[in-house]
C-alpha cells in the first residue's frame, strides 16, 4: 500500500538519527534544549509516535528543565481526544463497549458480498472482521479494488453514523475528527503553544502526518525519525518515512557507540552491524525444554533479580511477539508464582476474581430462577432477591457491590497492586452499568448487562490500540511495539524460536493469507516487489524468493531489535525446545538468534539462576531430594563418588530459603523429612 500521494511537505527541520534508544534520547534532549532557548517550556508541544512512550519522553526531556516544571508531552490520540472533549458533545466510547455495540449493530446486519455473507456465520466473524475494521477507521483508509474491502468499510461508515445519532463516536475516529477541528476555525481555540517536536516521528502514519501538519500551523517545528526502527507504519507502509515527507531543513544527528551489550545486539538485529563489544550488561540464552517451563524459568530470573537490593519489578519487562492470548499467558504464568504484573494492551478483565463474582450475581439477576444455572453457594441470593426489586440497573449493582462487601474483600484478599487493578476493572463494570441508563441504544436490561459483561470478560486479553492504561509497580507484560523507546533495566524476550520469529505473515483470519498478499488495497503491506524489501530493511535475514515473505521476515527481525533496545543492563532472549503438542516435535531456535549467538561473543547462555520463587523451590525441592538420594544409593551400590558437599550446599541453600517462609516454609520442610524418611525406608505414623 505504498501510496506516495500521500506525500506532504512540512515547513520545519527534519533530523534522522541512527538506529538506537540512547541516540534518539541525546538528539531529542539537544532540540528540546534549543527550543527552550527560545520558549518557554510551557509553549513546546512534545509529541510521540504512540501513547506507551509518552512517560519515557516526559522524564528524559524533563531533565532540562529546573525544579518541579514538566514537559507538556503528548500523541496525537490523546491530544485529539483534548480537542474533540472541548469541542465535541459526542461521547467517547471506550474499547469495551464500541466492541459490545458493534456485536448489536452487526448482528443483523446484512452484507453485500458473497463471501462476507458465508463468513458471518462463523462464530469467530464479528471479532474478525472488527480488527480490519478497527485498521480501516485509525487509517483512513478507503479500499476501492476488492469488494469485500469495500463491503467492511461500508458497514463501518453505517456504524459511525449509527453512533453520531446517538451522540457517540468511537476512538478509531478521533484523529480524522479532530483533524477537522483543527482545519477549521476553532483552531485558535485549542492550540496553545509556540513551536512543536514531533519524537518517534518514524512511527507517524499518514492520517498522523496530517493531523501534524494542521497542528503545527505556523508554529516552529522539529521532527526527529529514528532510522530502521518503524515497527507500527511499516506494518501499513514500506520504506522510510522520509519518502513520505519533505522539509525545509533536514539533517543527520550523529551516532555514539552503543554503551552497553543489550544496545549493540539491539544495533546489531536493526541493521547486522557488528559493534565493538562495549564490555558492560549481558545478553544471556535461557532455554528450557517446554513453553510453560520458559516462563517458570523467567519468573524465577525475576525472583533472583529482585532478591537483589537495589531492584524492583518495575526495572523489569518480559516482551512476546504478539498482543492477545501471548500477553495474558505470561501474566497468568507469572502472576502464578506472586509476581506482580502490569500491562498496557491486556486489561486484567479476564481473570479478575471481583469481577468474576459480580459476573456471578450479573448472571443469577438475568436468569428466570426457576431454570437458572446453579449457583455456587458464596453467592447470597437472598441479597440478589433484594437487588432485583431496585428500579435501576445501575443503583442495584452499587448497592450489592456495597452490601456483600466486595470492596473490602479485595482490599483484604489482594496484594496492593492486584487490588488497584481489580478496583478498576469494577469501576468499570459500574461504568458500562451507568452507559446502559443512559443510551437509548440497548434496553437497561440485566440481560443486557449480563451479555455486555460477558463480551468484556471473554474479549479482555485483545489490543488495547489506544490509551495507555496508568499503572506502574509490577513486572510489565506487553507485546514488543508497546515497549518501543521505554527502558527496562532487564527485558525478556519470549519464545526465540523460528515458528515465531520469523514466523508466518499474519494479516487477518477473515482472509487465507495469498488473497490477503493479492488485494491492492488492504490496509497493510501486501503488494511488493524486492525493492520495496530493500527500501525499508537494511538486513537480510532470508533466503526466501518471495517479497511478501521476505518483507514479513525482516518485520519480525525488526520487532527483536525494537525489544531489545528497550533493555539497559541484561537482556534475557528466552526459548524453549519442545512444542507442548501430543507429537512433542522439536522446536528450531530462531534464525535471527543463532545469527546473533555466531557473530556476537558477549551473547552467552544463563547460568543456572538461583531458587527464589517458593513455588519453583517446592519443585525443585522434592525432585532433588529424590534425585540426590538416589544418587547417594546409586553411589553406596556401584562404588562411585558423589559430591555430598553440592548436595548439602543445595539442599542447604533449600533451608535458607525456608527459614524465610514461615509457617508456608514449616510446611514444605515437613515434606521434605518425611520424604527423606520415607526414602530410607523408615514408616511414620
Amino acid at each position: 500500500m505504498s501510496d506516495h500521494s500521500s506525500h506532504r511537505r512540512f515547513d520545519g527541520t527534519l533530523v534522522t538519527v541512527p538506529f538506537g534508544g540512547e541516540n534518539v534520547e541525546r538528539i531529542a534532549r539537544n532540540e528540546y534544549r534549543m527550543l527552550l532557548d527560545e520558549h518557554d517550556s510551557e509553549d513546546v508541544l512534545v509529541i510521540t509516535g504512540a501513547p506507551t512512550s509518552a512517560d519515557t519522553f516526559r522524564e528524559a526531556l524533563g531533565e532540562e528543565l529546573p525544579g518541579a516544571a514538566t514537559p507538556y508531552v503528548t500523541s496525537p490520540v490523546v491530544h485529539a481526544t483534548d480537542v474533540l472533549n472541548q469541542t465535541d458533545d459526542r461521547v467517547i466510547l471506550s474499547d469495551a463497549l464500541r466492541r459490545e455495540l458493534l456485536y448489536r449493530f452487526l448482528a443483523d446486519y446484512e452484507w453485500e458480498t458473497e463471501y462476507l455473507q458465508r463468513a458471518s456465520a462463523q462464530p469467530s466473524f464479528i471479532e474478525d472482521v472488527d480488527a480490519v475494521m478497527g485498521t480501516i477507521s485509525w487509517q483512513t483508509v478507503r479500499p476501492d479494488d476488492t469488494p469485500e474491502l469495500r463491503d467492511i468499510t461500508a458497514a463501518l461508515d453505517a456504524f459511525h453514523e449509527w453512533l453520531a445519532e446517538h451522540g457517540h463516536m468511537e476512538r478509531g475516529q478521533l484523529i480524522s475528527e479532530a483533524l477537522d477541528v483543527l482545519t477549521g476555525d476553532a483552531r485558535g481555540d485549542v492550540v496553545d503553544f509556540n513551536a512543536v517536536l514531533a519524537v518517534e516521528f518514524e512511527e507517524f502514519f499518514p492520517l498522523d502526518r496530517a493531523y501534524l501538519d494542521a497542528l503545527a500551523g505556523d508554529c516552529e517545528l522539529v521532527c526527529v525519525a529514528e532510522e530502521h526502527a518503524s515497527v507500527r507504519r511499516t506494518w501499513v507502509e514500506t520504506g522510510p518515512v522520509t519518502d513520505y515527507v519533505s522539509f525545509s531543513e533536514s539533517r543527520r544527528g550523529a551516532s555514539g557507540t552503543p554503551s552497553a551489550r543489550p544496545a549493540a545486539t539491539a544495533a546489531y538485529f536493526a541493521d547486522e552491524t557488528v559493534p565493538e563489544d562495549p564490555g558492560v550488561g549481558s545478553v544471556s540464552v535461557l532455554a528450557t525444554d517446554s513453553s510453560d517451563e520458559q516462563l517458570a524459568e523467567i519468573a524465577n530470573e525475576i525472583e533472583d533479580l529482585v532478591a537483589q537490593p537495589d531492584w524492583g519489578y518495575d526495572d523489569i519487562a518480559v516482551a512476546t511477539k504478539q498482543s492477545g492470548s501471548a500477553v495474558t499467558d505470561a501474566i497468568e504464568a507469572l502472576e502464578g508464582t506472586g509476581i506482580p504484573t502490569e500491562s498496557t494492551t491486556v486489561t486484567g478483565f479476564g481473570d479478575d476474581p471481583a469481577i468474576r463474582e459480580l459476573l456471578a450475581a450479573v448472571r443469577y439477576l438475568a436468569d428466570d430462577e426457576d431454570d437458572g444455572p446453579d449457583h455456587g453457594p458464596e453467592l447470597d441470593t437472598d441479597r440478589l432477591d433484594r437487588v432485583s426489586e431496585t428500579e435501576s440497573v445501575e443503583d442495584a449493582i452499587h448497592w450489592w457491590a456495597t452490601d456483600a462487601g466486595l470492596k473490602q474483600r479485595i482490599a483484604e484478599r489482594a496484594a496492593p497492586l492486584d487490588a488497584r487493578a481489580q478496583f478498576g476493572n469494577v469501576r468499570r463494570a459500574f461504568r458500562m452499568a451507568e452507559f446502559l441508563e443512559e443510551t437509548e441504544f440497548v434496553e437497561a436490561t440485566w440481560e443486557s448487562f449480563r451479555e455486555m459483561l460477558e463480551r468484556a470478560h471473554e474479549y479482555a486479553p485483545q489490543q488495547n490500540q489506544t490509551s495507555a492504561t496508568d499503572l506502574d509497580g509490577g513486572v510489565r507484560v506487553d507485546h514488543l511495539q508497546a515497549i518501543k523507546n521505554e527502558s527496562f533495566r532487564a527485558v525478556f524476550l519470549v519464545n526465540l524460536v523460528d515458528s515465531e520469529y520469523p514466523g508466518d505473515p499474519f494479516l487477518t483470519r477473515l482472509f487465507p493469507s495469498e488473497r490477503v498478499a493479492s488485494m491492492p488495497d488492504y490496509p497493510g503491506v501486501t503488494e511488493l516487489d524486492g525493492a520495496d524489501v530493500d527500501a525499508t530493511f537494511p538486513t537480510t535475514s532470508t533466503a526466501s524468493g518471495r517479497p511478501f515473505a521476505q518483507y514479513h521476515t525482516e518485520h519480525a527481525r525488526r520487532r527483536l531489535a525494537v525489544g531489545a533496545g528497550a533493555a539497559t543492563d541484561r537482556l534475557y532472549c528466552c526459548l524453549y525446545e519442545y512444542e507442548d503438542t501430543a507429537l512433542e516435535e522439536r522446536t528450531q531456535a530462531s534464525r535471527f538468534l543463532t545469527a546473533a549467538y555466531e557473530d556476537l561473543p558477549w551473547v552467552t547462555e544463563a547460568d543456572e539462576p538461583h531458587i527464589t520463587s517458593e513455588q519453583a523451590a517446592e519443585q525443585y525441592l522434592l525432585s532433588r531430594v529424590d534425585d540426590a538420594l538416589a544418587e547417594v544409593r546409586r553411589a553406596n551400590s556401584q562404588d562411585v563418588t558423589v559430591s555430598l558437599d553440592e548436595v548439602e550446599a543445595e539442599l542447604g541453600e533449600i533451608q535458607d530459603l525456608l527459614e524465610q517462609s514461615g509457617s508456608r516454609g514449616d510446611e514444605l520442610r515437613e515434606a521434605l523429612r518425611a520424604r527423606v524418611e520415607f526414602a530410607n525406608g523408615e514408616v511414620r505414623r
